[in-house]
């Protein structure tokens, strides 16, 4: 095709006026107007070399321009730890706006040029979209079908619908007094030379100018990871290093490559310190009973009966975790902790003869319990703000004894020993990531009993005969225990330190 032709003498002839291109980091103020122009996509194979062609073409027809000044593909630095070139190669087709924008971005040009172009049986299609990257809009679009010999034609109007579009926004008046709304950029300087253009071609369609629609980063999807895998060479996740998921993941999230490994690598060679507050119930409470049967006239005591239980109940918990993290999800370690309950003494003395004898008395005191023991916690979607989370421990439990609250003046009572019980907790719960070190987490343990003497009993002496009218203790009222089954609810910040680094490179 003649275009084609056309096109290719543009493209030789584009050495020869690559000094025009200003360096984009020059200041313009006042001045011309920074623009990139994207590669275009093929909508289909027969258009894959006019597309392959047409940045290159208009990049030519722009720079002759003195409102414009053209920042070429070579100058614009790396995106998302990536070329610019091999970002734009795979953006996923349909996205051509978004990408352009994000290159355009990171170029620091004002606008940016992209469009596509479809090889038809009665010419070539083109669908041109100039973006203002300031205001994150699609200020213009439109389509324009090129028979032959059109292709100089074509280039000069779109140079003049940018110039339009960029001296309509330069030439808009603000009153820096009314704040009450935001106003817009304003295009309309850019009809009037499509209206030229159309004219002058006679087959250029203006689409629907879409300003107020933010510009977004595009999204991968499956499909285009599954076209990119088919692909021979080396593949995009390769050049970073990363699985083929991850790398669609990491293209959505929009995050600098170094700061997603990252967060990807989760827990891995972190060290965790977590230290947390809450409340719960569990084998937080105790209780000692003890009674004994005395012989006023021998002063001997004839037989007794104590005890004392681990008894289940509510109260504050606090505690601190130090793990390690075994792989992105994964972290062991140990934890220690504190539960608080109430311990209840109640303490009756019988006479064998003397009925009027005082009233059992019942004492309370505040009871403290300490834990520690192993963990093992999951934290999945590692590289996610919010992480939900499941884990396990076995916990050495150890109450207070009698001997803590009272000293009997009766050594005939034991005081035992403190209970010690194996509890079994499992926890589930979510973090919330607050700083790049710090997160907030929520934890619902839920404990089980599952092994431990929990209750300890004495019972010695004679016993009494209720026919000769002796007065007996009860022996029929059995401890309490505890409850098999215990929950909380636990709240804290956790601090990740260390871990595995990647260069910022």
């Amino acid at each position: 095709m003649k275009s084609v032709a056309c096109l290719m003498f543009w493209l030789l002839a584009l050495p020869a006026s690559a000094q025009t291109f200003v360096d984009p980091v020059e200041d313009l103020d006042g001045g011309a107007a920074t623009v990139f122009v994207s590669p275009f996509q093929p909508r289909n194979a027969a258009a894959a070399g006019l597309a392959g062609m047409m940045s290159a073409f208009l990049e030519m027809e722009l720079s002759r321009h003195p409102d414009l000044s053209v920042i070429p593909l070579d100058a614009v630095p790396p995106v998302y730890e990536m070329s610019a070139a091999v970002y734009l190669e795979s953006c996923p087709p349909g996205q051509a706006i978004g990408c352009a924008f994000v290159v355009g971005a990171g170029s620091g040009a004002e606008y940016a040029l992209t469009g596509t172009v479809l090889a038809e049986a009665s010419g070539t299609r083109v669908e041109v979209s100039i973006i203002d990257i300031n205001s994150s809009q699609e200020a213009m679009s439109f389509v324009a079908q090129l028979g032959i010999g059109e292709d100089e034609r074509f280039a000069s109007g779109v140079a003049s619908v940018l110039v339009a579009v960029v001296r309509g926004e330069a030439g808009r008046v603000e009153d820096i007094r009314d704040m009450s709304e935001e106003m817009g950029p304003d295009y309309s300087a850019a009809s009037a030379q499509l209206e030229a253009l159309s004219e002058e071609m006679g087959m250029v369609q203006t689409q629907s100018t879409r300003t107020g629609r933010a510009i977004e980063a595009p999204r991968m999807t499956m499909d285009d990871l599954t076209q990119r895998m088919e692909r021979e060479g080396v593949k995009p996740w390769e050049r970073v290093d990363l699985s083929p998921n991850d790398y669609m993941r990491w293209k959505n999230s929009g995050q600098p490559l170094d700061l997603f490994k990252q967060q990807n690598a989760g827990r891995r060679q972190q060290l965790i310190i977590r230290p947390g507050f809450g409340f719960g119930s569990g084998p937080v409470n105790g209780r000692y009973n003890g009674s004994y049967v005395r012989d006023t006239e021998e002063r001997t005591i004839e037989e007794v009966y104590a005890w004392q239980s681990q008894e289940s109940g509510s109260g504050l918990i606090a505690d601190i975790a130090l793990g390690y993290g075994l792989s992105p999800a994964i972290e062991f370690g140990g934890q220690i902790g504190y539960a608080s309950g109430r311990y209840v003494v109640l303490l009756d003395a019988v006479s064998k003869t003397d009925v009027k004898t005082a009233p059992a008395r019942e004492e309370e005191y505040p009871n403290s319990n300490t834990f520690m023991g192993p963990y093992l916690m999951a934290g999945f979607l590692p590289d996610r703000g919010f992480r939900p989370v499941v884990g396990g421990s076995l916990l050495y439990w150890k109450g207070q004894g009698v001997a803590t609250k009272e000293q009997f003046a009766e050594e005939a009572l034991d005081t035992f020993g403190a209970p010690q019980l194996w509890v079994a907790q499992v926890r589930a719960g979510g973090e919330l990531r607050v700083s790049k070190t710090v997160d907030f987490y929520a934890h619902i343990p839920v404990t089980a009993v599952v092994g431990g003497q929990e209750t300890q009993i004495q019972h010695t002496g004679k016993g009494c005969r209720l026919d000769n009218g002796d007065r007996c203790l009860n022996t029929s009222a059995k401890p309490p225990g505890v409850s098999p089954v215990g929950a909380g609810f636990m709240v804290g910040l956790q601090v990740r330190l260390f871990g595995p680094r990647f260069s910022e490179d």
